[in-house]
């Protein structure tokens, strides 16, 4: 009997943090000294054939937009080859880019929620900016809530609920302040079904302090539920 409501259980934990078939992973590649740009790569492995794909994004974390030539994509159809080349021709052909915006300056890696990891709310993350800090008044948290959109043309017939999010930021306790919210769906997300907050990475700069709060993109793939993720810059005070 407790062997059984343990399958149960496990089950349906499973269910809950609904494991992708294509799940990216994320390398961060770092700022600009001034902390306007950010760039990050996702990549991994494409679901149905199995070719390697390498995505480097470029974002402005002041306008919240990507900057130009970004995403810089690298996909080799139905052709198989290691992923590492993938991430190789990728960095290569970003690398005038980060280079004429000065990005490599590390940023902070204050908390992290990786797909594959069981958690009691993927849509909440604490952390501290630093242990020194580490009372309960430095407590800082950002917090995602789905919103529901009508089914977009492109997803007819899938029998899924479509997702758009929201992200509040609060410290302390604080009455949660909204940070983004979606007011559309990107044609670029697919179907998205689901998200989670990922990471949140710091960098404070001479005139800003910048959080990138990383998401994780539930979205109905070719053979189940795939991962990606989405960069939100948040400006804090």
């Amino acid at each position: 009997m407790i062997r059984t409501l343990l399958i149960i259980l496990f089950c349906s934990l499973l269910s809950s943090v609904s494991l992708a078939n294509q799940s990216a992973e994320r390398a961060i590649i770092g700022f600009s000294p001034d902390g306007k740009w950010f760039a990050f790569e996702e990549f991994g492995t494409s679901d149905g054939t199995g070719a390697p794909y390498s995505r480097i994004f470029i974002l402005d974390t002041v306008n919240d937009k990507w900057a130009p030539g970004s995403p810089v994509r690298i996909n080799y159809g139905e052709n198989p080859a290691p992923v590492s080349k993938a991430r190789r021709d990728a960095m290569r052909k970003a690398a005038p880019i980060l280079k004429r915006l000065n990005i490599g300056e590390p940023g902070i890696l204050l908390a992290s929620n990786p797909v594959t990891e069981i958690v009691a709310n993927s849509r909440r993350i604490n952390f501290y900016r630093h242990m020194s800090m580490a009372y309960p008044e430095n407590r800082q948290t950002y917090l995602l809530r789905e919103i529901g959109f009508a089914t977009p043309n492109r997803c007819q017939g899938m029998e899924v609920a479509i997702k758009g999010f929201s992200l509040s930021y609060s410290k302390a306790g604080s009455t949660p302040n909204i940070v983004y919210r979606d007011r559309k769906i990107p044609k670029s997300r697919g179907c998205p079904v689901r998200y989670g907050i990922a990471d949140v990475i710091e960098f404070n700069a001479p005139r800003r302090l910048v959080h990138v709060v990383l998401i994780h993109l539930y979205a109905r793939g070719f053979e189940g539920p795939d991962t990606s993720f989405l960069a939100i810059p948040v400006m804090q005070p």
